[in-house]
C-alpha cells in the first residue's frame, strides 16, 4: 500500500518532516531487479551531478521519499521532493549566498541561508559543493587529512575508495558502491538532529547546462512567508 503524509516538527529550529511514498515490494520482486550499473567517476573534477535518490532520516522529525537533485559546483543544488502520486511536494534552490523552499502546491516560499535553511530541513548543514563529494566519491584530499578547503576528514579503504567523512557534528559512511568504482550507493549521514541512510537510484556526472535549471524567478507569483509559516501549512 502506498501512503503520504506531512508531518512537521514543531521546534523553531529543529528539521521539517515530509513524509513521502513508501512503496514495499516482494522478495520474489526484489530478487528479479536489475543490478545497479557500473559507475566510474570522469577523470579530472567533477563539476555537477544530477540524479534520483530515496531517504529515510530519523530523529525528533522523520523524513521518508523520493527526490530528484542536481548540485552544480560553486555552491548550486536543487532538490525536488515528490509525493506518492510523483507530484511536486517541494522544491529546494540553493545559491552560493541564498536558498529558497518553495511548496508549488500552496505557492508559498521562504527564504534563509543555504546552510540555515538546510539545518531547518535536515537538521545539519551539508551544501551542493560537499554533496557532489559524496555522491561521486571523488575529493581533492582524502585520507584523514582535515582538507581546509571543505573543513572534511576523510577516510580511504585499502582500495583508495573513500568510505566515509567527518566535519564537525556531522559524519557520512558508505555502506554500498556501484559496480565499477567507488562511486557510493547507499550513504548513512548523521548529524545532531538526525541520522539516516540515502540510495542513490540513478546518478550522472557533469551533465550539460540546462537554462532555467536554477531559475527562481517563478518565486515572484508566490508568497513570502516566515519558515513558522512554512510550517504552519505543512502541519496541516
Amino acid at each position: 500500500m502506498i501512503t503520504g503524509s506531512v508531518s512537521i516538527d514543531e521546534g523553531r529550529n529543529r528539521p521539517a518532516c515530509l513524509a513521502l511514498a513508501s512503496l514495499c515490494l516482494s522478495g520474489a520482486l526484489a530478487a528479479c531487479a536489475p543490478r545497479p550499473p557500473a559507475l566510474v567517476p570522469p577523470a579530472g573534477r567533477v563539476e555537477a551531478v544530477e540524479g534520483f535518490g530515496s531517504v529515510v532520516f530519523k530523529g525528533e522529525a522523520v523524513l521518508k521519499g523520493r527526490f530528484a537533485f542536481l548540485f552544480r559546483s560553486p555552491g548550486q543544488g536543487r532538490i525536488e521532493a515528490l509525493d506518492p502520486l510523483g507530484r511536486t511536494a517541494f522544491i529546494l534552490f540553493l545559491q552560493e549566498d541564498r536558498a529558497a523552499f518553495a511548496l508549488p502546491w500552496e505557492r508559498v516560499y521562504a527564504e534563509d541561508a543555504p546552510s540555515a535553511l538546510m539545518t531547518r530541513i535536515v537538521g545539519f548543514a551539508i551544501l551542493p559543493d560537499d554533496m557532489i563529494g559524496i555522491l561521486c566519491g571523488a575529493w581533492a584530499d582524502a585520507g584523514r587529512t582535515a582538507d581546509p578547503e571543505t573543513g572534511w576528514t576523510l577516510d580511504t579503504d585499502a582500495r583508495g575508495r573513500i568510505v566515509g567523512g567527518t566535519r564537525d557534528d556531522v559524519a557520512f559512511s558508505v555502506r554500498e558502491f556501484f559496480p565499477g568504482g567507488g562511486v557510493p550507493r547507499q550513504i548513512a549521514v548523521s548529524g545532531p538532529a538526525m541520522t539516516g541512510r540515502l540510495k542513490v537510484l540513478s546518478l550522472r556526472f557533469n551533465p550539460p547546462e540546462r537554462a532555467g535549471a536554477f531559475d527562481t524567478s517563478f518565486l515572484r507569483g508566490y508568497s513570502l512567508r516566515t519558515w513558522e509559516g512554512i510550517e504552519e501549512i505543512l502541519r496541516k
